[in-house]
C-alpha cells in the first residue's frame, strides 16, 4: 500500500477508481494492504474495507475507453490512471469510480484525507491524484 500526502484543498470528499475482474473481498484488501487480521489496526482497516466496497456497490461503472476519455483534464485521476482504465476495459476488466466523503465514519474520513494507491495481483485502487 502506498500512501502519499499531498496538496489540502477545502474538499470534503475523494475520488477513486476501482478495476478488477471481481468485487473486492475484505482477505483481499488486508492482505494487499500488509495488515494481519489479529494486528491492533485490524478493526481500523476492517472499517476502511466495508466503506470502500459500499462506495465500489454504489460507484459508476465505466463501460467504454469514451466514458474513460470524459474523464480527462478533470483533476480526479492522473492521465497515467486514465491510461491504465482504457488498458483495463480492453482486456474485460471492470472499471469503477466512486467518492469516499470525510463526513462520514472515522475509517472514511481517513481514507479521504490519505491520498492511496493499493495494487495486488487480483486489484487496483487508486485515490492518489486527488484533493481532500
Amino acid at each position: 500500500m502506498k500512501i502519499k500526502m499531498d496538496f489540502v484543498s477545502n474538499s470534503s470528499s475523494t475520488s477513486f477508481v476501482y478495476i478488477a475482474k471481481e468485487m473486492l473481498s475484505k482477505g483481499d484488501f488486508l492482505e494487499a494492504a500488509g495488515v494481519a487480521k489479529d494486528s491492533p489496526v485490524a478493526p481500523l482497516f476492517e472499517d476502511m474495507f466495508r466503506q470502500l466496497r459500499s462506495s465500489i456497490e454504489s460507484g459508476t461503472t465505466l463501460g467504454s475507453v469514451e466514458e474513460v476519455d470524459a474523464l480527462t483534464g478533470r483533476h480526479d485521476f492522473t492521465p497515467e490512471v486514465l491510461e491504465r482504465m482504457r488498458h483495463a476495459l480492453k482486456q474485460g476488466k471492470t472499471v469503477t469510480t466512486g467518492k469516499l466523503s470525510s463526513e462520514e465514519c472515522l475509517a472514511e474520513s481517513v481514507l479521504c484525507m490519505e491520498i492511496f494507491e493499493i495494487e495486488s495481483e487480483g486489484f487496483y485502487l487508486n485515490a492518489y491524484d486527488n484533493y481532500w
